[in-house]
């Protein structure tokens, strides 16, 4: 990877430091994104997009490549920064796309408004902040009937006070990043956000 960075064309070594640190930002409120969606699960990634991009002429710093499998199906989530995304230079995403595609490779491209829009991310860096967060057995178990008995859906507050401990709402929020809740990202999360049973494909 080292060699492949230090064959890439000059000029996208001379972007600003504060422009990369945003463009890395980038990748990392994909990533939050994909970690909180009930459909979406996070794959390895193999640089082989990021090498046909390289190909292509196409800055490293204007774009993050994620694999993820998409209710099973396996695409490469293409994040474009918004300065890239501008005509004429997003042709050589659809180039990459192309390119992509005549090997055997699913691309999405994403351009950054989309993945940047409010509320949805602050929303999952929310959810997000909860990672690792413990929830028992019996306090599982718990939740899960209640949202049945209720038809799959009941007010985070609501689930929130049957779970002990000190963080009882990081609990559930941990339960959403497992992929067996989900809550609406557009709307701001309030005590009354309704949590949803996901359902099986």
């Amino acid at each position: 990877m080292l060699d492949a960075d230090a064959a890439r064309p000059k000029f996208a070594s001379t972007i600003p430091v504060p422009e990369r640190r945003r463009r890395r930002s980038l990748r990392q409120a994909a990533e939050t994104l994909v970690l909180v969606h009930p459909s979406v699960k996070r794959l390895s990634d193999d640089g082989a997009i990021e090498e046909m991009a390289h190909d292509l002429m196409i800055g490293a710093d204007d774009f993050a490549a994620i694999n993820v499998a998409v209710s099973g199906r396996e695409v490469t989530l293409v994040c474009v920064c918004s300065p890239a995304w501008r005509v004429p230079g997003r042709h050589a995403f659809f180039e990459l796309k192309a390119v992509a595609a005549a090997s055997g490779r699913t691309v999405v491209l994403v351009p950054e408004r989309f993945i940047r829009r409010e509320p949805r991310l602050a929303n999952a860096m929310l959810i997000a902040g909860a990672q690792g967060a413990e929830i028992g057995l019996t306090d599982r178990m718990k939740i899960l009937a209640h949202l049945v008995e209720n038809g799959g859906s009941a007010p985070l507050l609501d689930l929130a006070v049957m779970v002990r401990g000190e963080e009882p709402v990081d609990a559930v929020m941990a339960l959403v990043i497992e992929g067996g809740l989900y809550i609406d990202l557009d709307r701001p999360i309030l005590p009354s956000t309704e949590v949803h049973l996901v359902q099986p494909l």
